[in-house]
């Protein structure tokens, strides 16, 4: 069986669950210019269930953005403050691999501190960030992905991925479009224990 095909039938799996943390970059564009910035956070699965938080730091502004999807509910809060309680969208990171979806092996590179094979989807139409546990927070506008590869190892066992995405929205009163890098780096695929919010 090629990489490809065990990584998928690894994370296709209903029980698949994963964890680690989330580093990135992230670029801003204004009427007054470019800025850039940091971006944290921490990334679980556990079959249909995740936990997905970013922490990003630019323009001396922190923000946070946590979702949780359990069960058939998703919620979001920002900065710390109340949950939002929506319907989950039935999306699922198995349900995304699993789905047909094409991926092509684009070979092997130095990713997580490994040589890994960089598997990328091939049509970022058919991508819906929510499958991730990703969802617009508050302010936020118009997200889209523009590409996603998966990082594995020789025998298929999930590494990691990358994410580039933007959205616009508002930086005290002035428009902005933010690009965001996030390298979600996967350190246990055990152990996974995601609880819905309680206030």
């Amino acid at each position: 069986m090629s990489t490809l095909d065990s990584f998928k039938a690894k994370v296709a799996s209903s029980d698949f669950q994963a964890q680690g943390p989330v580093v990135g970059s992230i670029a801003v564009t204004t009427v007054l210019g470019s800025t850039s910035g940091s971006v944290s956070g921490t990334f679980k699965v556990k079959g249909a269930d995740s936990d997905f938080s970013i922490t990003s730091k630019v323009l001396g502004i922190t923000a946070t953005n946590d979702n949780i999807v359990v069960g058939d509910s998703s919620y979001l809060r920002t900065n710390g403050g109340e949950w939002t309680k929506t319907p989950a969208s039935g999306k699922t990171l198995q349900g995304f691999v699993g789905s047909g979806i094409l991926f092509f092996d684009a070979g092997v590179g130095a990713k997580f501190g490994k040589q890994l094979h960089q598997l990328t989807v091939a049509n970022m139409a058919g991508v819906d960030l929510s499958a991730f546990g990703i969802s617009a927070g508050s302010g936020q506008e118009n997200l889209s992905v523009s590409s996603l590869s998966f990082w594995a190892e020789d025998e298929g066992t999930p590494a990691g991925l990358t994410i580039r995405a933007s959205f616009d929205q508002k930086i005290v009163s002035t428009p902005s479009h933010e690009t965001v890098t996030l390298d979600i780096s996967i350190d246990t695929l055990w152990g996974v224990t995601i609880t819905a919010p309680t206030s």
